[in-house]
């Protein structure tokens, strides 16, 4: 019986000799295969003998790298484009503030008490040449004789109005159409106006009334300082500051003044004014002074001064 078992033992021997070699075999291959997936699976990849880690170039960046470094980039970039714009607007804000600052030093500077303004002639012999402003009125009572102008019932001085007709159809042909906004007002509507604004002002910008008047005179001037109030003048299209960026305004800068009108308020002039930019304001002053006073560069207060005009 003994000698039975010893023979089973010697034959199965190398069976399991075997077996354990394939069991061996067979853990390796498993474990080289669980690594190479590991390692596809997270993007790894062999690393070359000779390649130096500390040497960066396109060709051994990921893509995920790259896209990291681009957007690493792109955000810098929109940082510092941010950065600008804030300077910039900043910048911006501070110049109008600036600006604003300037323009209600210059009316207040400009706008005298009522009863110390200087009453102008509207009738004297250069007519067309007359200021008005904070300074300067006319009389209370005075209203010019008055035509309306093509073809509308917008009104202006009987005098002026035939020069804005011709202005209108001259233009009508090039395609352009100058359409009468506001031409003529009278003393009461002038004085409605302004007083409306003051009350606006004062309660927008929490304002004393005289802070207020000071400040609404740089849009609409008190009555009889106002060259509405002479029929002298012409609010063409529309009282929008992008009026300046239509086609009908560049036709004007180029043609008002052969039929004898110039643009009275501008961003340069508004400390000599008083008034804020008005592109769409057209003054009559004649076709005679129109070219010689917008060649000059100079507003009609510093026109009439440099050449000895009194006004």
């Amino acid at each position: 019986m003994a000698d039975i078992r010893k023979k089973k033992r010697k034959q199965k021997s190398p069976l399991d000799g075997i077996i354990k070699v394939l069991a061996v075999l067979c853990i390796i291959v498993a474990v080289v295969l669980a690594g190479l997936l590991v390692k596809e699976m997270t993007g790894e990849s062999i690393p070359e003998p000779e390649t130096r880690g500390d040497i960066i170039t396109t060709d051994n960046i990921s893509t995920t790298d790259a896209e990291t470094s681009a957007a690493l980039s792109e955000e810098t970039t929109e940082k510092e484009t941010t950065a600008e714009e804030t300077t910039q607007e900043e910048t911006t804000q501070e110049e109008t503030t600036q600006e604003e600052t300037t323009g209600e030093e210059t009316s207040q500077s400009m706008l005298w008490a009522e009863e110390d303004r200087i009453i102008v002639n509207p009738e004297q012999e250069n007519w067309s040449l007359v200021v008005v402003n904070g300074t300067r009125a006319i009389p209370e009572g005075y209203t010019p004789e008055l035509s309306s102008v093509a073809g509308t019932d917008v009104l202006m001085d009987s005098r002026v109005a035939p020069y804005y007709t011709a202005m209108y159809n001259a233009a009508k042909k090039d395609g352009i159409t100058l359409t009468p906004y506001s031409g003529y007002r009278s003393y009461d509507r002038q004085k409605r106006n302004y007083n409306n604004l003051t009350e606006e002002y004062m309660y927008k910008y929490n304002l004393s009334r005289e802070d207020a008047a000071i400040k609404a005179a740089t849009v609409i001037l008190p009555p009889g300082t106002s060259e509405h109030n002479l029929g002298l003048a012409m609010d063409i299209c529309n009282t929008y500051d992008s009026f300046k960026n239509q086609k009908e305004y560049k036709w004007l800068t180029e043609h008002a003044h052969e039929y004898g009108f110039i643009l009275r308020y501008t961003a340069e002039k508004q400390p000599q004014t008083g008034i804020i930019p008005e592109p769409w304001h057209w003054r009559f002053v004649g076709v005679e002074y129109a070219e010689q006073i917008k060649n000059s560069g100079l507003c009609l207060e510093e026109w009439l001064t440099a050449n000895g005009i009194a006004y």
